[in-house]
């Protein structure tokens, strides 16, 4: 089972020992297949509301399951990502438990949807997200600051000429979210500098083509200073 760079790389930032994960807009569920293989989490609901989708991956998993460790556990859910019941499962975890959220390959504008969808769900939940937008990354980091949430990690893959920031976050404990991204965040990659100019240029149009678009002028402004701090 072979992975691409975006992928791979969300499966290597889940290294704490979660009890529950959910891969959401699981598509082919490769993710989270690759995430129970490694042996460190237990359990993971594959959500998807494609129902062509679920049931080729219950499937899938179904026929490639012994591939996976003894104590693996799974379950294929078909259902709108924002409707998952993430204080129910906390009810059927240990007292102490702790859940992870992956929501990826979706755009900027419906994972801001989906996000304040989910969080309006549960309170005082143990639970971590990993985030990884198509576009719209900028509008999306401002959302989640004025959610309150925090950077655990965060990192830049290029991939076929486009770049993608994978966020992992949490409202319990890390960094304040930059909107632009930390230091880190830019020096993960050695070709973080087109993957910024791709920005510069778009935001350079985006705010010409629409005056009244402040946010645009912000993200502009923003990932200029970017480009003279690190560049």
């Amino acid at each position: 089972m072979k992975l691409n760079k975006r992928l791979l790389s969300l499966s290597e930032m889940v290294h704490e020992p979660y009890d529950l994960v959910w891969d959401c807009c699981c598509d082919h569920g490769l993710l989270g297949f690759k995430i129970l293989a490694s042996g460190l989490i237990k359990q993971v609901n594959f959500v998807d509301v494609v129902p062509d989708i679920t049931d080729k991956l219950t499937a899938k998993l179904q026929q490639h399951g012994h591939h996976l460790p003894a104590d693996a556990g799974w379950q294929v859910l078909c259902q709108d990502v924002s409707e998952i019941n993430l204080e129910k499962s906390a009810q059927q975890l240990p007292i102490v438990s702790k859940q992870l959220v992956i929501i990826s390959g979706v755009g900027g504008d419906l994972m801001i949807d989906i996000m304040k969808r989910i969080v309006t769900s549960y309170d005082d939940l143990n639970v971590d997200f990993l985030l990884c937008p198509v576009q719209h990354s900028y509008k999306l980091r401002k959302v989640l600051k004025d959610l309150q949430f925090k950077s655990k990690a965060e990192r830049l893959v290029l991939e076929n000429k486009r770049g993608y920031e994978l966020l992992l976050i949490s409202q319990i404990e890390g960094q304040p979210i930059s909107l632009v991204g930390s230091y880190e965040f830019w020096q993960s990659n050695p070709n973080a500098n087109i993957y910024l100019e791709n920005l510069i240029t778009h935001y350079q149009r985006s705010a010409i083509a629409s005056e009244a678009n402040q946010l645009s002028q912000f993200a502009l402004d923003d990932y200029r200073v970017v480009k003279q701090q690190y560049f």
